[in-house]
């Protein structure tokens, strides 16, 4: 007798059981990195360079050690020790320098094996008379006051021989000093031009100064050029002396003080 619904059941039972064997088994698993321990960080590995360096430098510091010093013999200490009584305290401890009596003598510089030749000054360039230039110099209390011809510098024969005796006798007042006030007339907007005639008519009469014997260290030019207002006449030149009391012309030459002379 045939029995067709036994195996339909047996397949239908061991189905489920066959499943269940072959699928996996899946769990989830949750992990909190903040409550792990940290972990030291690695050391880094030494490099060739340092290592290099390291061996370099224990190999400087076992050369630069002191050596020790030698040891003494017994005989060399004990013949210090044997010496030592016989020695005084002042051979000890060393004696004292000597002084001498008398300074010792100045040094004498020789002089130079070369000798220099000096050479006088050149003398400032002469100044000769023009004809026709119009001017004239009248004196004053302090000096002289020298009267131009608009934009000229030059000096007519009278004008330079009196300029001249005056000169002369500067010359024998050494303790006077010399001041040259130089005006010229000119506009305002152009005030190089009439500055530059005044330094003209300024250095002609510091010429005739020293080619009459007055030291150049006396003179005092100072080329003002345009005067001030209602300052007239305003083409003219002053020459103004002042000083101090007389002394000789040895002591008050060359910016020596005359006050401090004369006493």
């Amino acid at each position: 007798m045939k029995r067709p619904i036994l195996l339909p059941a047996l397949f239908s039972a061991a189905l489920p059981a066959a499943l269940l064997v072959a699928s996996p088994a899946i769990a989830q698993v949750t992990t909190n990195e903040d409550a792990l321990p940290k972990a030291a960080p690695a050391a880094k590995p030494a490099t060739h360079a340092t290592s290099h360096q390291n061996t370099r430098n224990q190999h400087t510091a076992s050369k630069t050690k002191a050596a020790p010093p030698p040891a003494k013999s017994e005989h060399t200490t004990a013949q210090s020790a044997a010496s030592a009584p016989h020695q005084s305290a002042a051979q000890r401890v060393g004696t004292a320098p000597t002084v001498p009596s008398a300074p010792p003598p100045p040094v004498v510089i020789p002089p130079p094996p070369v000798k220099v030749p000096l050479h006088p000054p050149v003398p400032p360039t002469e100044v000769k008379p023009v004809a026709d230039a119009k001017g004239s110099i009248q004196p004053r209390d302090n000096g002289v006051r020298i009267l131009f011809a608009p934009e000229s510098a030059d000096f007519n024969a009278d004008m330079l021989q009196t300029l001249q005796d005056q000169a002369s006798k500067l010359a024998k007042q050494p303790y006077l000093r010399i001041t040259l006030l130089s005006y010229a007339e000119g506009k305002p907007d152009d005030v190089s031009t009439p500055r530059r005639i005044a330094l003209a008519r300024a250095l002609n009469v510091r010429s005739v100064l020293i080619r009459a014997g007055v030291a150049t260290t006396r003179i005092y030019p100072r080329a003002i050029g345009i005067p001030p207002k209602d300052d007239n006449p305003p083409e003219r030149l002053d020459l103004v002396a002042e000083g101090a009391v007389p002394v000789p012309t040895s002591q008050a030459q060359y910016g020596v003080d005359s006050s401090k002379a004369a006493r």
